[in-house]
């Protein structure tokens, strides 16, 4: 058998595994149901989700198989582990690798195999999603790719599941996340009696507010949850439930959209010994963040089906006691019905006749038990009247009591046309990779420009284009004539203009014209152009394009919105229409990725301004008092520890009470900000400069004795006694007055370091102003 391989990254692979936390836990549903449909699909004696640690591979599910983990060096999975990519084994007797492996040599043993990783994060294979037969068997590439996409989809349910329980655990210990408990009294009417004092962050309501005698709580909650959670709280009122739990929006005030929470709500009733309810208590909590990740994990199932759609595999279910079908919307859109009609319509009507009654002993065949899987081939019909080929498999996920069917689930998978070649399923696996690579290179640089650098071109081969270029509505763009340059390549996918890029790595700003890019933009639909295109209907100034021979737009959207758009051009021979199912995960992934960077950089913006606003003078633009202060109280500690020299210097204008007498506040406010114009400049960068208030200011010299601080200030003395302020035409003359003292070892704290300064300012005053008077050292 040999040695057992290892993955280079094995410590670390180990690590995520342990903690992840899903090694011998309990059989999970989804899990189980993939195994038996994976089982049915490649039509193996057994399937199995594989977890493989230091020592063993242990079944996170498992069908046909009845161990409950068995040693890794024997396992077959450690093989997909290390490799990082599908195994397949055709006749394990043959293989040098199992061929004296027990599992093989023993009776009725191993023949085949096939395993796909169960991948996360990329790089780390945790085990396998594999099937093994005791009959050798050469597994078609159609099935192999079954069992791939059914893997990833095991691979992102463990990552979104992970990712979500940590957000739980997080929620516990936040402090910006508390509870928020709260009490309803039943008698002598059902109100608030009681509401925590955290209710203004939790809810966004402070409690004085919830607790007035003219609201009900129910009035904060959004109306299409109100009357649920009403008779939800009659049910625990009336004592016909014990409990109640449910998530809700509570929105602002005056019913602001922009300000929803979403609340999860736990609530349980207070009963006397007779089981009459007394009152109930609630708990309420802000998991507006939580929603945001279970929508996230909601769009990953729908990005499994869009991995579906690409290989042009449809998932569906039947409810069968109802009689409920349920197809993916990929299916729908593929066979060319809108959301509309996929809601009224039935899907079975759409079948063609001669093939109705096939389908249906295949079915009954099934669900009597005669047959293993439901296995039919039959025509749809498509919207514009033709019809598709489907070829369906399904299988019996569950029965009742007395064996009856209750639920069936299946794959569709549309034949209508042969697989052109192998290029379109590597090109689908490649767009797959695609997106899962930007995502992690934006996650991890948040630079959108190099991800558009990186995809770009890869996306032009996939396309054999010559032209490409990706580009970004900015925020709140209405004419929608402006577009910031995130991607583009001009001739071969290798010329690189340095300069170029250069410019987009700093947000080139394109001006968008013609008739072609701003349809797309405003109307939000690809445009597909086989003819040559003029610069009346395709401009992208200042860049200069080379002649359009042919092209493909397409928008970029987040939700609803068009946030951007790609181009390709000059493809040798013509874009198709099945290159939107190709592209749309990078699309919808481009468009997110447009999104949270515009997020970021607004986050980022208001920070700043808030650092801004925080720190200084909202007048003068020098430090605020708040921020001199400290910075004086720091270089106080300082000098007390190393005695290094440290002066203070209160700045006064003087008479400028009459400036704004005579000239008014707002040509007073302009000569503040001419006279700290004029300061800063006689300042070094180490020099502190703020103001106090008023027309009071005040110099923090640091590492500098009295007699350098002095010589400074009377150079911020001349410079603006010497020279009059212009304000609208008028000729005012500013003189300042300024009192200086160096910070001395007997200066108890730093008040008595400032009062030494003000007094030395009242001096100057004294003697006629114009001056700067300084606190000799004793």
């Amino acid at each position: 058998m040999g040695s057992v391989p290892l993955p280079t990254n094995e410590q670390a692979r180990l690590q995520l595994l342990h903690q992840l936390d899903i090694l011998d836990t309990e059989a999970d549903p989804i899990f189980d149901r993939i195994t038996a449909l994976v089982k049915e699909v490649l039509g193996a004696d057994a399937a199995l989700i594989t977890l493989v640690d230091e020592e063993r591979q242990w079944f996170k599910a498992k069908v046909g198989f009845d161990e409950p983990e068995t040693p890794r060096e024997v396992s077959f999975c450690t093989h997909v582990v290390a490799a990082g990519e599908t195994v397949i084994v055709e006749n394990a007797i043959e293989d040098e690798r199992f061929s004296a492996n027990p599992y093989v040599t023993a009776e009725g043993g191993v023949r085949s195999y096939a395993g796909a990783p169960i991948t996360i994060y990329n790089d780390y294979h945790l085990g396998s999603l594999c099937v093994i037969s005791q009959t050798p068997y050469k597994f078609p590439p159609s099935k192999i790719r079954y069992l791939e996409v059914l893997a990833e989809w095991v691979s992102e349910t463990i990552t979104a599941r992970y990712e979500l329980e940590n957000y739980h655990a997080e929620q516990q210990v936040l402090a910006h996340g508390p509870v928020c408990a709260v009490v309803w009294r039943v008698e002598p009417n059902v109100h608030l009696s009681y509401v925590a004092e955290n209710a203004e962050r939790v809810l966004g309501y402070g409690n004085d507010y919830l607790l007035r005698d003219d609201v009900n709580y129910e009035s904060i909650v959004h109306p299409d949850e109100r009357q649920e959670l009403l008779s939800r709280m009659h049910a625990v009122l009336d004592g016909d439930e014990d409990i109640l739990e449910m998530d809700y929006r509570v929105v602002g005030e005056q019913d602001d959209s922009t300000a929803i929470r979403w609340i999860h709500h736990y609530a349980r009733a207070d009963k006397d010994t007779e089981g009459k309810v007394l009152r109930v208590r609630g708990y309420l909590l802000d998991d507006s963040k939580g929603k945001e990740l279970e929508l996230a994990l909601l769009e990953a199932n729908q990005n499994f089906e869009l991995a579906l759609a690409a290989g042009e595999f449809f998932n569906w279910s039947w409810t069968i006691p109802t009689d409920k079908l349920t197809l993916s919307h990929s299916w729908w859109a593929l066979a060319g019905y809108t959301a509309e009609q996929e809601r009224q319509l039935d899907w079975r009507t759409l079948v063609h006749p001669d093939d109705i009654e096939n389908m249906q002993e295949q079915m009954s065949a099934h669900a009597k038990g005669v047959t293993h899987r439901f296995d039919a081939r039959f025509r749809v019909r498509h919207r514009a009247g033709h019809y598709l080929w489907l070829h369906s498999v399904g299988k019996i996920i569950a029965r009742d009591a007395q064996g009856r069917p209750l639920k069936m689930m299946g794959i569709h998978h549309d034949i209508t046309k042969l697989i052109a070649s192998e290029k379109v399923l590597e090109q689908q696996a490649e767009v797959l990779e695609l997106v899962s690579h930007v995502q992690n290179e934006f996650m991890l640089a948040k630079n959108f420009s190099e991800v558009c650098d990186f995809a770009l071109p890869k996306l032009m081969t996939m396309t054999d284009s010559k032209v490409g270029f990706i580009g970004e509505l900015p925020a709140h763009s209405q004419q929608r004539n402006l577009v910031l340059a995130h991607g583009l390549r001009l001739g071969s996918i290798e010329h690189k203009s340095e300069s170029m890029q250069q410019l987009i790595q700093q947000s080139l700003e394109v001006e968008v014209g013609g008739d072609v890019l701003r349809s797309v933009l405003v109307r939000g639909e690809p445009e597909f152009y086989h003819e040559p295109l003029s610069e009346q209907e395709l401009t992208l100034k200042p860049l200069v394009l080379p002649d359009l021979k042919n092209a493909l737009v397409m928008p970029l959207y987040f939700k609803r919105d068009v946030v951007g758009l790609m181009v390709l051009a000059n493809t040798d021979g013509h874009y198709r229409q099945e290159y939107l199912s190709l592209l749309r995960p990078m699309l919808d992934t481009l468009g997110t990725l447009m999104h949270m960077r515009r997020m970021d950089e607004e986050r980022r913006q208001a920070v700043e301004e808030l650092r801004k606003l925080a720190t200084t003078d909202e007048l003068t633009g020098v430090a605020n008092r708040r921020v001199f202060w400290e910075a004086m109280s720091k270089r106080f500690d300082e000098f007390m520890r190393y005695q290094v020299p440290m002066t203070v210097a209160v700045i006064d204008l003087d008479h400028f009470k009459s400036v704004n007498d005579t000239y008014g506040h707002a040509a007073g406010d302009q000569v503040l900000r001419e006279f700290c114009h004029r300061a800063e400049k006689q300042l070094r960068d180490m020099d502190l400069f703020g103001r106090l208030g008023g027309e009071e200011f005040a110099i923090l010299f640091t590492h500098t004795e009295v007699d350098a601080a002095t010589t400074a200030l009377e150079r911020i003395r001349k410079a603006i006694a010497e020279k009059s302020f212009k304000v609208e035409g008028e000729e005012i003359s500013v003189t300042i007055s300024a009192g200086i003292a160096e910070v001395r070892k007997d200066d108890e704290k730093l008040d008595h370091w400032m009062a030494r300064a003000d007094e030395a300012l009242y001096k100057a005053k004294a003697k006629g102003r114009n001056q700067c008077v300084t606190v000799t050292k004793d």
